[in-house]
C-alpha cells in the first residue's frame, strides 16, 4: 500500500480515494460501505453518461 500511496501522491483526487480507504481499514464496516459508496459511484456515473442529452 505505501507504493500505491506514493504513486497517487501527485493526483489529489486519486489521494484522497486512498485516506478514505486507510482510515476505513481499521473497520469492516465502514471499509465495507467506502467501497459500496464508490461501486455506486462509478455505475452512476456510468448510467449518467449514457443518458440524452
Amino acid at each position: 500500500m505505501p507504493a500505491a500511496q506514493q504513486a497517487a501522491s501527485e493526483h489529489d483526487h486519486l489521494s484522497a480515494s486512498y485516506g478514505k480507504v486507510m482510515e476505513a481499514a481499521d473497520d469492516p464496516v465502514a471499509l465495507r460501505d467506502t467501497k459500496f459508496a464508490y461501486g455506486l459511484e462509478v455505475v452512476l456515473d456510468g448510467l449518467a453518461l449514457r443518458l440524452p442529452r
